[in-house]
C-alpha cells in the first residue's frame, strides 16, 4: 500500500480550525489542497491495477498451473515482486521529496505563513477514501472470481517481547488501564483496510524515528534509549542487517561522559603513559591535526593531509539531509497519518485523565512518605533564560542607581563622534537624576503592546529606550570590558546559589562577525570570575540569525566567513588547549548552541539542492532560511563533538528556539537535527510531529508567560496538554526582565502554572525532574540531584528521595510509552487483530522476502540503515555516507 498525501477535510486539531493564532493566522490557499490531492491521487492510482494487468496475471497463473512447476514460478514471481517493490519504494520516496519541496516553496512564496500547507484540503478526504474503498472492494471481488486462489501464506512470526526492566515497573501497585484488542470480546472484526492504514502509518513513523536516531548518533547527541531498543527490535524482526550496529551507535552516543575536572579534561587521553596519536605533535612542534573547511563544513586532516579517522566520525551529507527533510515535511501533511496520530494523541490525553482520577490520591500518599523532600527542595533548572535579561526590572533599576552613586564620573561609553562619556554625563544629557528613576521610566517590561510585535519586544532591551544604556549595562564587550554586566550576572548567580535548589543555563551571544569574539568572551568570563558558579550555572551560546544585516554593513563577505568565525576558534581550543587556555577552560562550561531570532519573519527562499554553498551566499537582501542555519551548525558540530569525545570532553548539543511562531516545518528541521528545543508551540497544529516528539521523547523547554506577551494567550498554551500526553516538557522563564516581577522568576513561573492549570504536586515534580534530565549539567551532578541510577529506564531511574516524584507516575509514563512504541514498531503482521486477506498476505510476503533485484540506490540505503520494514513505501533514511 502506498501513501495518501491528501489533507483532512476537518482540521485535526480544533485549535487550528476555529481559533488560529495571530502569530500565524493566514488564509489557506486552494492550491494547497489541490496539489496535495493530486499527489494523493498519483500515489493511490499505483495501488490499483488495470483490468489488462489483472487479465495478464490470470493468464500467467493459468500457465503456471499447466506447466506443473508451481514452486519455481512462485519464487520467480516473488523475485519480480521484490523488483516492483524496490521501484515503488524509490518512486514513493521521490514523490514524497517533490511534495515536501512543493510545500516548502509554497510557504516561502506565501511570505512564510505557516498555515498554508497544513490546513484543510480542497476536496473532502472522506469522499476520496470512500471512492477508493469501493474500487478496492470491487477489484478484490473481481480477482476472486477470475484468479486462481494462491497457496495459503505461512503463519506470521511471533512478535518479539521485551522485558520491563526486570520487573521493577510491574512491581509498582496502582490502578492500571488496559485496552483490549480481543475480537472475540469485541464481537466484531477489525476491517482489513483499517489494518493496512495503521500499518502504513506506523511504517512512516518508524522511518522518522530511525532518521532522528541516525542524526543524533552522528553528532554525538542523545537519543531515547527506550525508542532505540524498540527500533532495534523492529529491525531484527524484519531481518535488517545493520539495525543492531545502528542501535549500538545510538546507545553509545546517548552515553554521557563521566565526570572530569577541567585540568584532566584538557589533557589528551593517553594509553600506556603515551600521548594519544591524534593530539601528538610533530618534531617541529606543529599539531598533528589540521582543519579545513569544505562546503561550509570543517573537516579534520591528519599530518599527511589525508582525512583524519576518528571513531564514529561520519560527516553530514547535505543532499541526504535535504531528501530526509522533504520527506518528513511531506509526512506531516499526509491526511491518514495526521488522523492516526491525532487518535493516538487523543487516547494519550484521555488515558492520563483516567489515570489521574484513579491514582491521584495514591500518588499524593506516596509523596507524603518521603522525609525532608517537597517541591521547594527538589532540583529545578531554568533551561531557557537569556543572560542579558536574567534579572528582574527592580534588580536592574537598583543596580543602575548604585552605579550612578558609586562611580558617576567613570568614563563608560564612546559616542559616534568618539567622545568619552561618563554615567553622570549620559544621564545629564537625558535630564534624569538617580532620584527620578523608577520602574515605569525604565520601560523594560513587556505589556499588551508587544503582542505580535517582536520589534517592540526587542526595544524593551534598551533601558529608558536608549541603546547606549543597553551597551553600558547589558553587554559583555564594551568600553569598560563588560564590568557592569558581569556584576549584574554575578548577583543573579549568587541568588541562585543561595536558593540551593534553583539552577540555570544562561545564554550569551556570539554573533559570528569577527574571529576573536570567542576569545573576548572567554577573557571576560575569566576576568570577572563568571565560572565560579559552576555548581549552579552552565552556559549556552546563542547565535542570532542576522547574516543579512552583517552583510549589508560590510562586516561579512559570505556565509562561510560567518561559519568560520563561529567554529574555527572551537576547533583550535579543542586541538590545542595549552595555546588557548582561557577559551578551553570556558568551553568546559558551555553545553549547547542555540539559534535565535524572530521566527515569524517571512522566509523568501527555500533550502534545497539549488541553494548556494556558504561560500557563494553573498546576497545581502536575502537571509538564509531557518533550515540552512540549523543544518550548517549541526554539520560543524559533528566533527567538533568527535574531537571533544576523543579528548574526553562532554559534547556540545544543538538546542535552538523552534516552533514559537512561523512555519511548522521548522519543527521538522529540529526533529532531525536538534537535541531539544525551546518553545514548540506550533506542535499543537502538527499532530504527526507532536506524536513523533512524544515517541522520541524530544525535550522541550516552554515559557508560557513569555508566549502570553508575544504570541499566544496563557489560556491557550498547549503545555498542560503536552504534559498530560507524556511529552518531555518543562517550564522556563525566557526573559525575567520582561515577563516576571519577583526575585525568583522560575518559582513564579511554576506558581502561576499551578494556579491557572490546577497542576498537582506530582505534575510540578515531574516538570522539575524533566528540567534536570534535559539540562547540560555533568553526569556526576545529575547523579547527585536525581540519584545514582537516573539514566535507567522506568522506575529504577527515579529515586523519589531526590525527585519527590512518585513511582506510580513514573511507571504509568513508562508503560504508556512502551505500549505506544510497541504499537508503532511492531511487525506489520501484528498491527490490528482482524483477519488478513490473501492479497494482503501477498503484499506482506513481498515486503519480507529480502532483496536481490532492487535498484542500486535502494539497496545501498538498506545496507546503511537497515531499510524500512512494514508497509511503509519509503526507503531507509538517507542520512549520511560513511
Amino acid at each position: 500500500p502506498q501513501m495518501n498525501t491528501s489533507s483532512s477535510s476537518e482540521e485535526i486539531f480544533p485549535d487550528t480550525a476555529g481559533c488560529q493564532d495571530d502569530a500565524d493566522s493566514s488564509s489557506s490557499s486552494s492550491s494547497s489542497g489541490s496539489n496535495s490531492n493530486a499527489a494523493s491521487s498519483t500515489l493511490k492510482r499505483r495501488r490499483l491495477r488495470s483490468p489488462e494487468s489483472q487479465q495478464q496475471q490470470q493468464q500467467q497463473q493459468q500457465r503456471t498451473d499447466d506447466s506443473g512447476s508451481e514452486k519455481e514460478d512462485c519464487s520467480r514471481s516473488r523475485r519480480g515482486s521484490n523488483d516492483d517493490d524496490d521501484d515503488d519504494m524509490l518512486e514513493s520516496a521521490e514523490l514524497m521529496e517533490s511534495l515536501g519541496a512543493e510545500i516548502l516553496h509554497r510557504v516561502a512564496g506565501s511570505g512564510g505563513n505557516s498555515a498554508t500547507p497544513f490546513n484543510v484540503s480542497k476536496f473532502p478526504i472522506q469522499r476520496i477514501e470512500s471512492d477508493l474503498h469501493k474500487m478496492e472492494h470491487f477489484q478484490h471481488q473481481h480477482q476472486h472470481q477470475l484468479a486462481v486462489p494462491p497457496p495459503p501464506p505461512p503463519p506470521p512470526p511471533p512478535a518479539p517481547q521485551l522485558v520491563l526492566d526486570d520487573g521493577h515497573t510491574r512491581s509498582i501497585q496502582f490502578k492500571r488501564i488496559h485496552v483490549t484488542e480481543d475480537e472475540q470480546q469485541l464481537g466484531f472484526s477489525v476491517s482489513v483496510a483499517s489494518d493496512e492504514s495503521a500499518a502504513e502509518a506506523c511504517g512512516h513513523l518508524t522511518w522518522a524515528l530511525r532518521a532522528r536516531r541516525g542524526y543524533m548518533a552522528t553528532a554525538g547527541q542523545p537519543f531515547c534509549q527506550t525508542a532505540a531498543r524498540y527500533l532495534a527490535r523492529r529491525g531484527s524482526s524484519d531481518g535488517s542487517a545493520g539495525e543492531a550496529s545502528a542501535a549500538a551507535a545510538a546507545a553509545a552516543a546517548a552515553a554521557t561522559p563521566g565526570p572530569a575536572s577541567v585540568s584532566s579534561a584538557l589533557q589528551a587521553p593517553a594509553a600506556d603513559g603515551e600521548e594519544a596519536p591524534v593530539f601528538s605533535r610533530s618534531e617541529s612542534g606543529e599539531a598533528a591535526v589540521a582543519i579545513e573547511m569544505r562546503g561550509g563544513v570543517f573537516h579534520l586532516l591528519a599530518a599527511d593531509g589525508n582525512a583524519l579517522r576518528l571513531p564514529g566520525l561520519r560527516y553530514a551529507d547535505r543532499d541526504a539531509f535535504l531528501s530526509d527533510h522533504k520527506i518528513l515535511i511531506a509526512l506531516t501533511s499526509d491526511g491518514p497519518l495526521k488522523s492516526y496520530c491525532f487518535r493516538r494523541l487523543s487516547f494519550l490525553l484521555a488515558k492520563h485523565q483516567l489515570h489521574s482520577l484513579l491514582n491521584e490520591f495514591a500518588e499524593g500518599a506516596e509523596q507524603k512518605l518521603v522525609p525532608h523532600r517537597d517541591f521547594y527542595n527538589i532540583r529545578k533548572v531554568d533551561n531557557h533564560i537569556h543572560g542579558a535579561s536574567a534579572m528582574n526590572q527592580k534588580h536592574l533599576l537598583r543596580f543602575i542607581k548604585r552605579c550612578l552613586k558609586a562611580c558617576p564620573g567613570e568614563k563608560v561609553y564612546v559616542d559616534k563622534s568618539g567622545q568619552l562619556l561618563s554615567l553622570k554625563e549620559i544621564f545629564e544629557a537625558m535630564k534624569i537624576t538617580a532620584y527620578d528613576l523608577n520602574i515605569d521610566m525604565l520601560d523594560v517590561h513587556a505589556d499588551k503592546h508587544t503582542f505580535q510585535r517582536f520589534d517592540k519586544f526587542n526595544s524593551k532591551y534598551n533601558p529608558l529606550g536608549r541603546n547606549h544604556l543597553r551597551e553600558v549595562f547589558l553587554k559583555s564587550d564594551n568600553y569598560i570590558g563588560g564590568r557592569f554586566f558581569a556584576q549584574l550576572l554575578r548577583e543573579v548567580m549568587q541568588d541562585l546559589r543561595n536558593s540551593t535548589y534553583q539552577n540555570a543555563e544562561l545564554r550569551l551571544s556570539i554573533y559570528g562577525r569577527s574571529s576573536n569574539e570567542w576569545h573576548r568572551l572567554a577573557s571576560w568570563a575569566h576576568e570577572h570570575r563568571m565560572l565560579d558558579f559552576g555548581d549552579n550555572v552552565r552556559w549556552i551560546i546563542q547565535v542570532p540569525r542576522l547574516f543579512d544585516v552583517y552583510r549589508r554593513h560590510g562586516q561579512l563577505d559570505n556565509f562561510q566567513t560567518f561559519l568560520d568565525n563561529l567554529f574555527r576558534p572551537l576547533f583550535d581550543a579543542t586541538m590545542d588547549p595549552e595555546g588557548h587556555p582561557q577559551l578551553a577552560s570556558f568551553l568546559q562550561s558551555v553545553v549547547a548552541f542555540d539559534s535565535v531570532d524572530d521566527e515569524s519573519k517571512p522566509e523568501s527562499v527555500v533550502f534545497d539542492r539549488d541553494s548556494p554553498e556558504p561560500a557563494d551566499w553573498t546576497d545581502a537582501d536575502r537571509n538564509p532560511p531557518y533550515a540552512y542555519y540549523l543544518y550548517y551548525m549541526y554539520a560543524n558540530l559533528v566533527p567538533l563533538n568527535a574531537l571533544r569525545k576523543a579528548r574526553g570532553i562532554q559534547p556540545i548539543t544543538l538546542r535552538p528556539h523552534c516552533g514559537e511562531a512561523g512555519p511548522v516545518h521548522h519543527l521538522a528541521t529540529a526533529f532531525l537535527l536538534a537535541d531539544n528545543i525551546n518553545h514548540g508551540l506550533l506542535l499543537r497544529k502538527a499532530p504527526v510531529l507532536q506524536y513523533l516528539y512524544y515517541l522520541a521523547q524530544v525535550p522541550m523547554a516552554m515559557s508560557p508567560l513569555s508566549n502570553n506577551s508575544l504570541f499566544l494567550p496563557y489560556s491557550r498554551s498547549p503545555l498542560p496538554d503536552f504534559l498530560a500526553r507524556g511529552l518531555c516538557v518543562t517550564l522556563s522563564t525566557d526573559d525575567p526582565l520582561m515577563f516576571h516581577f519577583t526575585k525568583e522568576p522560575l518559582m513564579e513561573e511554576y506558581s502561576i502554572a499551578a494556579q491557572v492549570w490546577k497542576l498537582s504536586n506530582t505534575d510540578m515534580c515531574e516538570l522539575a525532574r524533566n528540567s534536570v534530565l534535559m539540562s547540560g549539567f555533568p553526569h556526576d551532578v545529575k547523579q547527585r540531584w536525581l540519584g545514582s541510577g537516573y539514566q535507567l529506564e522506568g522506575v529504577p531511574g527515579n529515586d523519589i528521595r531526590h525527585t519527590n516524584l512518585p513511582s506510580i507516575r513514573v511507571a504509568f509514563r513508562y508503560e504508556t510509552l512502551l505500549h505506544e512504541l510497541d504499537l508503532v514498531t511492531a511487525p506489520p503482521c501484528h498491527h490490528g487483530g482482524g483477519s488478513v486477506s490473501s492479497s494482503n498476505h501477498q503484499q506482506q510476503q513481498r515486503h519480507s522476502s529480502g532483496g536481490g533485484g532492487g535498484s542500486r540506490r535502494v539497496s545501498r540505503s538498506h545496507s546503511l540503515h537497515g531499510g524500512v520494514s512494514g508497509t511503509s513505501p519509503l526507503p531507509g533514511p538517507a542520512m549520511f555516507l560513511p
